[in-house]
């Protein structure tokens, strides 16, 4: 949603580059007409081999969680995985269905996102791209920038019901920390300063036709889910320098490109929603 909820694109991106890296690395670094070599084993358990691109697909997995293992305590964690994983499968937890949907689910996000860096990375986005972007967005003179507060929840019928109880006089921050799902829970839905252009259209729209100090009195609906919005402020600024605003830049335009993808493959599939409830999601 904005520059603290990264678009779609990047979301699955990010949780899929440590996934895609190493395929793709192994890839493009063979040397041409040479056989690749079988993984180095860095530990057996039980008689299951593990490698070092285990390790290091285990590593990885650690740092973007914020883990910073020493090499000995990585390849300990990945041991101690193997151990509970074989646990699991001995009392057949695989076999739960619920388990089985969540792997299915895994699986298909680990492949949508290699296919996003896939495209993304067959599609670099230009510095002139990147220039024109800024001109666009930026090259007005001064800037409008909002402060506001949101609560995300995941359904409409749950954002319908806190504007109710905003409406009988709740406080918004307190509603946010006890029922938002976005990472500004904890800060009451504080959102702090940004301008329209950082924020995915829907948002933006909502925040831009408020007034100072009113929040929204329907349920704003984004790709992250259902919004409630409180607009505590605006001001004007100057804009930032083309060098400060680039990798935003380029996120906006690579969120725009694959949107005109998912678009274009929409078209052409057949998609049907048997049920009352996915047609109603697929229509949004």
């Amino acid at each position: 949603m904005s520059r603290r909820m990264l678009p779609y694109s990047l979301l699955l991106l990010g949780a899929a580059a440590w996934h895609a890296g190493t395929a793709h690395g192994a890839e493009e670094g063979k040397a041409p007409g040479k056989a690749p070599q079988a993984p180095r084993p860095v530990a057996v358990v039980n008689g299951t081999t593990l490698t070092e691109a285990d390790l290091l697909a285990y590593a990885r997995s650690q740092g973007r969680r914020g883990a910073r293992l020493t090499p000995r305590q990585a390849l300990q964690g990945l041991v101690d995985r193997e151990l509970l994983y074989q646990e699991a499968k001995a009392a057949g937890l695989d076999r739960d269905p619920a388990v089985q949907a969540a792997l299915r689910n895994e699986e298909r996000n680990l492949l949508a996102g290699v296919q996003v860096e896939r495209l993304l990375r067959s599609q670099p986005v230009s510095e002139q791209a990147l220039r024109q972007a800024y001109a666009q967005r930026f090259g007005h003179g001064k800037v409008r920038e909002y402060k506001a507060r949101h609560i995300l929840v995941r359904d409409e019928a749950t954002a319908r019901r806190l504007i109710a109880e905003l409406d009988r006089g709740a406080d918004f921050a307190d509603l946010a920390r006890k029922h938002s799902i976005g990472p500004s829970a904890k800060q009451g839905g504080e959102l702090g300063w940004f301008s329209a252009a950082s924020m995915v259209p829907p948002f933006a729209r909502a925040v831009q036709a408020l007034k100072q100090g009113s929040y929204t009195r329907e349920p704003v609906h984004t790709r992250f889910g259902w919004h409630v919005i409180l607009l505590e402020g605006t001001r004007e600024v100057d804009p930032p320098p083309f060098a400060q605003v680039k990798d935003r830049l380029r996120a906006a335009l690579q969120s725009q490109a694959l949107a005109r993808h998912l678009q274009a493959l929409r078209r052409k599939a057949k998609i049907r929603f048997p049920s009352a409830a996915g047609a109603q999601g697929g229509g949004r």
